[in-house]
């Protein structure tokens, strides 16, 4: 089975492919605010690389945020239009969960600055089952700790992109139609209207 991994969710863009549960190309560059020109661009060069066609693409697992609007948005858009046009399978995993895959311990957690002194914030049990994802501050994220005594997972760390995978084997696919963005928080621009 061949796996595209996309995710578009920050300024690192990565795109992945992983034919049974082992990585064959990855592509991770920063590009902010570049994402809408290089990331079908990254897609088509990682097939090529592997001399494939994205006929050859069984799933898709794309992540739908939180982070960036405008690149949760353009991840989730060509996810959504790959997986219809090539009728396959299509699964989301967040920014949060997806950095904590692979990890061991009892609880883990990993938060995302989201500025001005916000996060967003996942907390996981070992089964990497949701216990908390949401918008936060440092206190409330203190009393997470206090309360949990999890590994913290640093942001800097990279995706373990084959356990990724595999973990989303366990995902039920989704209609590409009902694939959207996750955002924990209206962008400021839009709570400026509300």
């Amino acid at each position: 089975m061949i796996s595209l991994f996309i995710d578009t969710s920050l300024e690192d863009v990565s795109i992945a492919l992983v034919k049974d549960d082992k990585k064959l190309s990855l592509i991770h560059e920063n590009i902010p605010g570049k994402h809408s020109i290089y990331v079908t661009k990254y897609i088509d060069d990682i097939l090529k690389e592997n001399n494939l066609s994205p006929e050859s693409v069984d799933e898709i697992i794309v992540v739908n945020g939180p982070g960036s609007f405008t690149g949760i948005r353009i991840g989730v858009t060509i996810a959504k239009m790959f997986a219809y046009l090539e009728n396959i399978r299509i699964v989301t995993i967040t920014s949060l969960k997806a950095r904590v895959i692979g990890e061991k311990s009892n609880y883990l957690l990993t938060t995302i600055d989201a500025k001005h002194g916000n996060y967003y914030v996942g907390l996981y049990d070992e089964n990497y089952n949701t216990i908390e994802e949401k918008f936060s501050n440092e206190e409330e994220i203190e009393k997470l700790i206090n309360k949990f005594s999890p590994k913290i997972v640093d942001r800097e760390k990279p995706y373990n992109i084959e356990e990724i995978v595999k973990y989303s084997k366990k995902l039920e696919s989704e209609n590409p139609h009902s694939v959207n963005p996750i955002y924990l928080k209206l962008p400021e621009a839009m709570e400026k209207k509300c």
